[in-house]
């Protein structure tokens, strides 16, 4: 066995055993303990949030006095007495005002862990993903508090730098990794970015 096919299997195993919907909640947990992401009492937006397992995590990061909000093309149940989900299609005309719905005001933290169908065709998924994170960030003016912070998935290639650039000029800090938690082979990334300059 590969040592990324056994680290996979080490991450899924452990989601199974402490009751998280998906590995990625490892990635959530790694960034957050890192960069001091999410904080009690915070009010999070949480794009792609299916099959929850980020919304587990940011539930319990920002406690009973917090709450989180996910959003997804598909319907998310997850029973917990802090987080609220909607079904949205980020791409639609209408999605900021559904999201100004939900939400009601601004909130600390955006995250997305946003991807399009794959299709395998390489230069497609990128701008694709792209394009969907792109979405996310033209709603900062309207979701997100000054001095807010956000976690973007973004996919590694070409238009990377056009996401760099766009969150440089409006977060104080700004920093690109990749968790453990995600495979070695993957070409996916994650944005980083803290205090919203507004």
């Amino acid at each position: 066995m590969k040592l990324s096919q056994a680290r996979r299997d080490f991450y899924r195993r452990k989601a199974k055993e402490e009751g998280y919907k998906s590995r990625a909640a490892y990635k959530l947990i790694e960034l957050v303990k890192k960069y001091g992401l999410i904080r009690a009492g915070d009010y999070v937006i949480d794009f792609g949030c299916a099959p929850g397992g980020w919304l587990q995590v940011a539930s319990k990061y920002v406690g009973l006095e917090g709450k989180v909000f996910g959003f997804d093309i598909k319907a998310v149940k997850i029973g917990l007495p802090n987080v609220f989900t909607y079904i949205l299609d980020i791409s639609s005309p209408d999605a900021l005002d559904v999201v100004k719905r939900c939400v009601l005001g601004e909130v600390n933290v955006v995250l997305s862990d946003l991807s399009p169908n794959i299709s395998g065709v390489w230069e497609v998924d990128h701008a694709k993903q792209i394009d969907l994170t792109l979405k996310v960030i033209e709603m900062f003016p309207n979701i997100l508090k000054q001095g807010g912070n956000c976690l973007l998935k973004v996919f590694q290639g070409p238009y990377l730098d056009l996401v760099r650039n766009r969150l440089k000029s409006i977060f104080d800090e700004v920093y690109l990794t990749k968790p453990s938690a995600s495979r070695k082979e993957s070409s996916e990334l994650y944005f980083v970015c803290l205090s919203y300059l507004g």
